[in-house]
C-alpha cells in the first residue's frame, strides 16, 4: 500500500492558510478604517486571527451634533468582529459615561455611568438598524425627573422601524422607532430594588432625520412600562407625549397596588407604609417634566389589601 507523501497534505493546508490570511488582512484592514471613521486618530490594535477581528481602543471618546447630541466615553474599548460579518459588531466598555441631548428640547437629557458596557451594532447600507447595548452597575440622571435610577443591570435596545404607509386613518402617527429597557435591580432614587421593562414608540409621518421634521405631528408612545419586585407587579403604565415649545407635555394611566407610594413618589417625597391592594386601581397622571400631576384614586374604588404579602415597596 503506497503511502501519501506529507508534502501532499501539508502544501494544500499552507495554501490555504495564506489565502485566508490574505482575506483576513483585508478584514482587519475595514476593521480599522471603521474604527478611525468613527473615533478620528485612533489608533486601534487589531489581533484575533484567524477566528475574529479584536480591536482596542483606550479612552474613546465620540460624539454627534445631529438632532440627537451624544458624547461617548469610555476607560478602554474593545471591539470584536467575525470573518464575513462587517455589519455586526460587538463593543465591551470598561467605565462607559453617556450623554444624551436634544437640543429643540431643554428637559431631554440623560447621563449615564456604568461598571462595564456590551454592545451589539448592526448596520445595513451604512445605517445603524439596531442597536442592543447591557450596562452593568448603571446609573442615571435625567431631565425629565429629579431622582437619578441606579441599576445593577440595565438593557437599551434601539432600533428604527421604518412605517410602509402614513396610515392617515390613525390620530397617531405611524412610529418610525422603537426604544425597549429592561433592568434588575433597579432603585429610584431612595427606593426599593425593582425590576423594569419598558416599551417606546417613537411616531412621525416620515422618517426621523431632524427634530423639526419629528415635531411636526411627531409623539413618543409609552406603549407599557411595569415596575415589579419578588412579590409580583407594583406599578404598569402607559402614556403619550407631544412636543409643546421647547418641553414635553405627557398624559397617561398608572395602574397599580400601591397608590399612595406611586401619589409620593410622583411629589418627591418618601412613600408611606403602605400594603398592597387586592385590586389594582387606576389613576391618570399630566404634566410637563417638573410639573407632573397624578389624580387621586376614585371614591369608589377598592380598598381590600393583600395581608399575606409583604408592604409596597419604595418607590423613590
Amino acid at each position: 500500500m503506497r503511502r501519501i507523501p506529507l508534502w501532499l497534505t501539508v502544501v494544500p493546508l499552507a495554501v490555504g492558510g495564506v489565502v485566508y490570511w490574505h482575506f483576513w488582512d483585508g478584514w482587519r484592514d475595514d476593521l480599522r478604517a471603521d474604527i478611525v471613521a468613527v473615533v478620528p486618530g485612533a489608533t486601534p490594535d487589531i489581533g484575533g486571527f484567524p477566528y475574529r477581528m479584536e480591536g482596542s481602543i483606550a479612552a474613546a471618546a465620540v460624539s454627534s451634533n445631529g438632532a440627537i447630541r451624544t458624547t461617548f466615553r469610555a476607560a478602554s474599548t474593545i471591539v470584536n468582529r467575525g470573518p464575513w460579518q462587517r455589519a455586526l459588531t460587538v463593543v465591551r466598555t470598561a467605565a462607559p459615561e453617556v450623554d444624551v441631548a436634544i437640543p429643540g428640547l431643554r428637559d431631554v437629557t440623560a447621563h449615564l455611568t456604568a461598571a462595564s458596557g456590551l454592545s451589539s451594532l448592526h448596520l445595513a447600507a451604512g445605517v445603524l438598524v439596531r442597536a442592543s447595548n447591557v450596562f452593568a452597575a448603571a446609573r442615571a440622571t435625567t431631565g425629565l425627573f429629579a431622582a437619578p435610577v441606579a441599576a445593577d443591570s440595565l438593557e437599551v435596545h434601539l432600533r428604527e422601524t421604518r412605517a410602509r404607509s402614513n396610515e392617515a386613518w390613525s390620530a397617531t402617527p405611524p412610529q418610525q422607532a422603537q426604544v425597549v429597557l429592561s433592568g434588575t435591580g433597579v432603585r429610584i432614587g431612595q427606593g426599593a430594588p425593582l425590576m423594569l421593562a419598558a416599551d417606546f414608540g417613537v411616531t412621525s409621518t416620515a422618517r426621523l432625520r431632524s427634530f423639526a421634521g419629528w415635531a411636526a405631528g411627531g409623539t413618543v408612545e409609552l406603549r407599557a412600562l411595569k415596575l415589579a419586585d419578588a412579590s409580583g407587579e407594583v406599578v404598569r403604565m402607559v402614556a403619550s407625549a407631544v412636543p409643546v415649545g421647547d418641553t414635553l407635555r405627557l398624559t397617561g394611566t398608572i395602574v397599580t397596588v400601591c397608590p399612595a407610594n406611586v401619589a409620593a413618589a410622583f411629589a418627591g417625597s418618601p412613600g408611606p407604609v403602605e400594603k398592597r391592594l387586592r385590586n389594582p386601581v387606576r389613576l391618570a397622571f399630566g404634566g410637563t417634566p417638573g410639573a407632573f400631576t397624578i389624580a387621586s384614586p376614585a371614591a369608589n374604588a377598592p380598598t381590600a389589601t393583600r395581608a399575606q404579602l409583604p408592604p409596597c415597596p419604595r418607590l423613590r
